[in-house]
């Protein structure tokens, strides 16, 4: 993956315009390929910029994959989360043409979050828009995408991605089987002591809703018995609701909290968990409300979301790819069977390759 005589003057001066200096350039650099001597020093720092730049492309041409499977216009990819979408049109060009793959990983990534959920995410936005406290159940058939709606939401709001969720599967290491354990998975997020009072707890996320907002996540709750999740409702959800109306309250606050509870396979709605059914009930936010459940895609999402990435410039699918052969390679439109037959035919891999986006 040489950087070509024809590329340079196109990369060129989209880095001088968009790097501020040579602080910046390396943050960009740290960001792309971690720390790296042997690209800083074969740097002409301490020079201006241009300098600085033609060095650097020079460098990056020279080591063509800086570590395994990480090529170098992993640079461009990181300064493309940072630009206005002209700007992205240009780099995602200049991807395609570096690496000869027609459709950028992370582009398709992007379109594949806006296939269908549009009922989840117009249901989630109204409710942020009434309330600065909700809680939700992400729910469906298994393999529905439950996951990858919660990324679509979790991108309502752009300052979203200057904030990392508080995300626990509980799932993992047996968390959820008790209350103690899930504490101690909340404790570890705020680098607490594992023994930590749970008010302490609840303390710090009330301490952090004053400045930003705050996303929990807890995923694989139909692991958890319903016993055991209705009292973490009530020993942790309940209990941080009440402080959070009482500290911060909704007048005095323009920061969201927000949970997201995860069921892949359907069982919570079918056990005895309280769950509301309209976000103007009198219970709500104190118990979560159930998001409309996900399920497989029916042929006129397929052929929809066909038609929009046909239309982008900056997408090329190859042709042949129909609804039809979707839902008879899929099992009928099973939403993760569909990330991964689209992505097989762009080149790409879901589980080894675009699923590591996944929050």
């Amino acid at each position: 993956m040489a950087i070509s005589s024809e590329l340079m003057p196109k990369i060129f001066p989209l880095l001088t315009q968009h790097l501020k200096d040579e602080k910046d350039c390396q943050s960009y650099l740290a960001k792309a390929f971690g720390i790296n001597e042997t690209i800083s020093k074969r740097i002409a720092w301490n020079t201006s910029k241009d300098i600085f730049i033609t060095d650097m492309l020079k460098v990056l041409d020279i080591y063509s994959e800086i570590t395994p499977g990480k090529p170098a216009c992993a640079l461009l990819t990181e300064i493309r989360k940072d630009v206005g979408v002209d700007i992205q049109i240009n780099i995602d060009k200049i991807i395609i043409e570096l690496t000869g793959v027609k459709t950028p990983p992370h582009l398709l990534f992007y379109f594949l979050l806006l296939m269908d959920f549009k009922q989840q995410a117009q249901l989630v936005r109204k409710v942020m828009d009434r309330h600065r406290t909700a809680a939700f159940l992400v729910h469906g058939e298994p393999y529905c995408g439950q996951q990858l709606l919660v990324n679509r939401l979790f991108r309502l709001k752009s300052e979203w991605k200057n904030i990392s969720p508080i995300k626990i599967d509980v799932s993992h290491n047996g968390a959820g089987r008790s209350i103690p354990h899930l504490w101690r998975q909340l404790a570890s997020w705020f680098r607490l002591p594992k023994d930590v009072e749970p008010k302490e707890i609840i303390q710090k996320i009330c301490d952090r809703l004053f400045t930003q907002d705050v996303i929990l996540i807890f995923y694989t709750v139909d692991y958890m018995l319903p016993k055991v999740l209705m009292a973490w409702l009530q020993e942790f959800w309940q209990p941080l609701v009440a402080q959070v109306e009482e500290n911060c309250p909704h007048s005095e606050r323009n920061t969201h909290l927000l949970m997201f509870l995860v069921d892949n396979s359907g069982r919570v709605c079918e056990s005895n968990i309280l769950l509301a059914k309209q976000f103007d009930e009198p219970e709500y936010p104190r118990i979560p409300l159930h998001l409309p459940p996900v399920s497989p895609f029916p042929p006129d999402v397929l052929d929809d979301w066909i038609d929009m990435v046909m239309a982008m410039e900056s997408m090329q699918i190859p042709t042949g790819l129909t609804s039809k052969i979707l839902l008879e390679k899929t099992e009928n439109g099973v939403p993760e069977f569909v990330y991964e037959e689209i992505c097989c035919h762009c080149g790409h891999s879901w589980e080894g390759g675009l699923a590591k986006w996944l929050i």
